[in-house]
């Protein structure tokens, strides 16, 4: 087992059964954000476990996860280029290695520079900049009071932006990309 969740565009064609989370997200910002280390870490705080492995639950992660609430289209755009630019490189390094996701992700715990901790760096600056998180900022401190506001807000009858792309994106199909695990 690797300790972070590990995401994946899936064809529509494939059905998935409960032992999978799956979002109906189509775009790379949104997959950008879940597979940043932002949402790790929300995951690390907020998971249930199962014996002593971590479980990424809908009700206890996903849904109390706070989504960026005003990014910039640019910081869309940053972060579904990063996303794109992960994955990209994912491909290429299970290829050339012959491996599969997991064993993957399980290289890059390991001590060292590797390709994939450079692009996981990259993605994870554009989703702290999404956010408004400063560099060197408590990404959880950020979360847990971004996610009370929004409650408060929520309360008030106000408008919480959720998971997807924000709707002031024109020409959202910018932002989706093609690639997926195909049967």
């Amino acid at each position: 087992m690797t300790k972070r969740p590990i995401f994946e565009f899936i064809d529509p064609a494939i059905h998935p059964n409960d032992s999978l989370s799956v979002f109906p997200l189509a775009d790379d910002y949104s997959f950008g954000i879940l597979q940043s280390g932002i949402h790790w870490q929300w995951f690390i705080e907020r998971c249930s476990t199962m014996k002593a492995d971590w479980r990424y639950t809908s009700n206890t992660v996903f849904d109390s996860f706070p989504w960026p609430q005003n990014p910039a289209e640019k910081n869309v755009a940053s972060v579904a280029e990063a996303s794109r630019a992960l994955r990209t490189l994912r491909s290429e390094l299970l290829k050339k290695h012959n491996l599969c996701l997991r064993d993957l992700y399980r290289t890059i715990e390991k001590p060292g520079a590797h390709p994939m901790k450079d692009a996981q760096a990259k993605l994870d600056d554009a989703v702290r900049a999404a956010y408004g998180i400063p560099k060197e900022g408590d990404a959880i401190q950020f979360l847990f009071n971004l996610n009370q506001q929004l409650a408060q807000s929520e309360a008030n009858g106000q408008a919480v932006r959720g998971p997807g792309l924000p709707d002031s994106i024109a020409k959202p199909e910018r932002f989706i990309s093609t690639d997926a695990v195909r049967l």
